[in-house]
């Protein structure tokens, strides 16, 4: 078989590979076929969030969740420095975490650089089961689940 190798950017080209890879992964997994069906694309926002009296943002924490692999993730979580440490972290990831088991969700995952929160989410019973060394350069990335 003759080839050549291309490396201009094609969008063409890039769906075509997009399109062979989703065809693989259904065809050889029951649970990728079932997830990527048009009725389970769709994610369900979940969101907690703290204010004060005059309605001014202490912290929040939000994510989704999907109804076929039953995970939530979490995309963003903050909390007033002023504030760590009182307990209100704490509250928003577990109103979150209880919400998506009333959904059904078996597991929880999170990115989390070393100068954000991977104590505080260890504490919370999250696992770290990978790390990104040097992303973004000079920086780790912590990838982590829990259990719900």
């Amino acid at each position: 078989m003759d080839w050549r190798l291309l490396t201009e950017p094609s969008e063409t080209l890039a769906d075509g590979v997009t399109e062979h890879l989703v065809e693989h992964n259904i065809a050889v997994s029951d649970a990728v076929r079932l997830r990527f069906e048009p009725a389970n694309l769709k994610s369900h926002p979940l969101q907690a969030f703290a204010v004060d009296g005059d309605g001014v943002l202490l912290g929040g924490c939000t994510g989704h969740t999907e109804d076929v692999w039953h995970w939530l993730t979490i995309d963003l979580m903050w909390v007033d420095p002023s504030l760590r440490g009182t307990g209100l972290g704490t509250a928003l990831l577990t109103s979150v975490e209880d919400e998506a088991r009333a959904r059904g969700c078996r597991w929880s995952k999170l990115n989390t650089w070393e100068f954000q929160a991977p104590e505080f989410y260890e504490k919370c019973g999250y696992e770290v089961y990978a790390r990104e060394v040097d992303y973004p350069p000079g920086h780790v990335n912590h990838l982590m689940r829990k259990e719900l």
